[in-house]
């Protein structure tokens, strides 16, 4: 009937011996059935009833097994129990009715197989659950309430409504209706022998093949009664047999799974536990040999600090013998060798508080002897683990540390070193104040973390010297505070290695030469002023008397000629004169600076006094001009000529910087800061603006972004504003415009108030 695939050879054995079963168990049935067949004729009544109660019997005992084993049944066994309980009680109802069973009654007849085939319909979904591994466990008294209940109701509906059903049988046999329920049952065992087919070699909580041979019994049954009607007793009572068999090979397979198994698995369990406290002890004696081969003391103390374990070393280092210690508490341990109990960070505080630490403890030997031991203590689970060594040993490596750590921190470089893990363990005084960090911030760091937050370049550079075994490396770099600041660092670089010349981490030397490089500019451009002045010296002397004498004849050419053409181009020979000359006054500017006349001068009346000249050149250009002054007006102490030198120059290149840009405007504000008692003086253009590049060079001598500038006339306008004790502030963005603001004391305003 079916035909099962061989998956492993380990399914072979199981699906034979279950052929061989199911075979032998068929040929003892009809053999059984021959032999009574005579008395079965005769007794029918006796042998049906007698076989049905063995049924029932086996059924309650199915029952018991689970109910008493409850707990360890899983995987759906106990649904077996519950569902063969109601098989029970609705076989019992069927012996009840066929007793009663009257010839003239026909009720009783039907009655009685009704709950004849229930019964087995009952067996047959209860072993489907059960195969289908139904995962719904709940208690094992709420499970027998429902199974009470359904069993009851469904027998009370088929006594009260019995003739609102079809009838299952009549004096001439078997309906219809019986003959295909009894087909039904046979699907259902079919189904549930189908599910089992993978299950037969499993060895869990239920007995697959005692239970698949049930099924097939059953089979035969249901087929054998299903013909009862048809051929003549021999069938029936071979039917009857082999329905009380399947019982008993499904309650063995009930009782192997639910008493047998579990026995056999707490043997298992028992042997394995054997077998891991063999291992477990021999742990424990190579541990103890470890322990005892350290070259530290070590206790161990349980969470009630009851001492468990003493090492050799302590019994060395104590002069005790440690089996005198077993099972004493902290202050027994206290107590014998001397130690202050009492103190906050002594050896009771410190398995109190159930944490690491790390103190310096006086210990006094069973012979006398004083001794200054380092206590560490660990926290452990269940317990706390103590190690002692000798405290001048650990004294001179700290003192050591310290001192090492002294010495980098009184170098003037800074100093940083990683591991071989690419790990800081190093980083000095210096290196703290050139990054700007704490160095408890970086110390276990990956070097890479350090590199990242300080826009590092080279960060390659690690892993090729802790890796290619790399000479020294010296280069300049270029990296970005933790607080934002530019620094210009010298870098050193070189492998750590070891006896064996492995390379074992990094050390990195650094020196700040933020301020070098800032002496260096100003050094150069001291030097380029130096130079200018010597060319300034010796060119626009001589330059000045040929424009005097080009100048006097562009005058007397201007005097003696009437054409207009000959005064139109004197005239502008003269106002080059004019450039050339204010260009040889910047260089002498420059090169030897006059000296200020500092008077008091209201910031009004500068602005005043410049205004038209600013609004003249505005209107020319087709810029719109607007002059924003504040309310407050203060004095500033200035050169007012050299002030006004400076806010036409800074104009004139707004101006400029607006050529045919549409909608241009230049607007000049001032504004006071009150907390600094300055006036900032805000000049705006909506021009072309300056890249970001070009604004670290705004005010250097000979720098210009106009095609004919000479780029001095900023530079003058920044060493103005810087001998007046104020500075200058830019800001642009190309397409936007530039902003020029000049930051400037003002007097005191008790001075002030003298001067109004």
């Amino acid at each position: 009937m079916f035909s099962f695939k061989n998956r492993n050879q380990g399914l072979i054995s199981p699906r034979m011996s279950i052929i061989a079963q199911f075979i032998s168990m068929l040929l003892i049935s009809i053999v059984v059935a021959l032999l009574v067949q005579q008395n079965w004729i005769k007794n029918l009544n006796l042998y049906h009833t007698v076989l049905e109660l063995a049924g029932i019997f086996i059924a309650l005992a199915i029952f018991i097994s689970v109910w008493f084993t409850y707990d360890k049944c899983q995987d759906g066994s106990y649904i077996l129990g519950f569902g063969y309980l109601a098989a029970a009680i609705f076989s019992a109802f069927h012996v009840y009715y066929y007793v009663k069973f009257d010839p003239t009654a026909i009720t009783y007849l039907d009655l009685s197989a009704r709950f004849w085939i229930l019964g087995r319909l009952a067996e047959s979904i209860t072993i489907l659950l059960a195969v289908s591994f139904c995962r719904i466990f709940v208690s094992k008294y709420l499970n027998l309430l429902i199974t009470l209940a359904v069993a009851v109701g469904v027998s009370y509906f088929v006594v009260v409504y019995n003739n609102m059903l079809p009838l299952l049988m009549t004096a001439e046999g078997d309906t219809p209706s019986r003959i295909f329920i009894g087909y039904m049952i046979i699907v259902i065992n079919v189904i549930s022998l189908w599910g089992m087919r993978d299950k037969l070699h499993d060895k869990g909580k239920i007995t697959y093949r005692y239970i698949f041979v049930s099924l097939l019994l059953s089979i035969s049954a249901e087929i054998c009664l299903i013909l009862y009607s048809l051929i003549n007793n021999f069938i029936g009572s071979v039917g009857q047999i082999l329905k009380v068999i399947s019982y008993f090979y499904l309650f063995k397979g009930i009782y192997i799974s639910t008493i047998i198994f579990p026995y056999d698995e707490l043997a298992l369990k028992n042997k394995n536990m054997e077998a891991v406290n063999a291992k477990l002890s021999k742990m424990s004696s190579t541990m103890k040999d470890m322990l005892d081969a350290l070259p530290i003391a070590v206790q161990k103390y349980d969470s009630k600090g009851r001492l468990k374990y003493t090492n050799k070393k302590f019994e060395e280092l104590l002069q005790c013998d440690r089996k005198q210690l077993e099972n004493l508490s902290v202050l027994d341990v206290a107590n014998m060798f001397a130690m202050d109990i009492y103190d906050e960070n002594t050896l009771e505080a410190q398995l109190s508080k159930c944490r690491t630490t790390n103190v310096i403890e006086s210990f006094r030997t069973l012979k006398g002897e004083t001794k200054q031991l380092s206590v560490k203590s660990q926290s452990i689970r269940n317990g706390t683990l103590l190690m002692f060594s000798d405290a001048k040993k650990e004294q001179e490596l700290q003192n050591l540390n310290i001192q090492a750590e002294t010495i980098l921190n009184a170098i003037n470089n800074g100093i940083m070193m990683i591991n071989e893990s690419r790990k800081i363990i190093l980083f000095n005084k210096v290196f703290e104040d050139i990054y700007e960090i704490d160095k408890k911030q970086i110390i276990g760091r990956d070097i890479d973390y350090l590199n990242q937050q300080t826009s590092f370049e080279a960060k390659q550079l690690p892993d090729k010297m802790l890796n290619e075994s790399m000479s020294s490396q010296a280069f300049d770099v270029t990296i970005t505070s933790f607080k934002g600041n530019k620094k210009e660092l010298n870098f050193c670089v070189s492998p750590i290695k070891n006896l064996v010349g492995d390379i074992i981490g990094e050390i990195t030397i650094g020196t700040d030469e933020t301020e070098n490089k800032k002496e260096q500019k100003r050094i150069m451009q001291q030097e380029k002023l130096a130079l200018l002045g010597q060319m300034g010296a010796g060119i626009v002397h001589e330059t000045r008397n040929f424009l005097t004498t080009i100048k006097g004849r562009c005058q007397l050419i201007d005097m003696h000629t009437t054409d207009e053409v000959i005064k139109k181009h004197s005239s502008k020979i003269n106002s080059d004169v004019e450039e050339v000359n204010r260009i040889m006054s910047e260089f002498l500017f420059l090169s030897k600076p006059r000296e200020i006349d500092l008077v008091e001068v209201s910031i009004h009346d500068v602005f005043e006094s410049i205004k038209g000249m600013v609004e003249a050149s505005s209107l020319i250009r087709g810029v719109k001009f607007e002059l924003i002054l504040c309310d407050d007006d203060r004095y500033l102490l200035c050169d007012e000529s050299q002030l006004k030198q400076v806010m036409l120059n800074i104009c004139k290149n707004g101006i400029d910087a607006m050529t045919n840009q549409p909608n241009a405007k230049l607007v000049v504000e001032t504004y006071i800061n009150e907390k600094n008692n300055e006036v900032n003086i805000s000049i705006k253009d909506n021009g072309r603006g300056i890249e970001k590049e070009e604004l670290n060079k705004i005010g250097t001598p000979f720098f210009t972004t106009k095609r004919t500038g000479t780029g001095l006339g900023l530079s003058v306008c920044y060493k103005i504003i810087r001998d007046h004790g104020g500075r200058i502030d830019v800001q642009s963005e190309l397409g936007k415009g530039t902003s020029f603001t000049i930051i400037l004391p003002c007097i005191e305003y008790e001075e002030q108030e003298e001067i109004i």
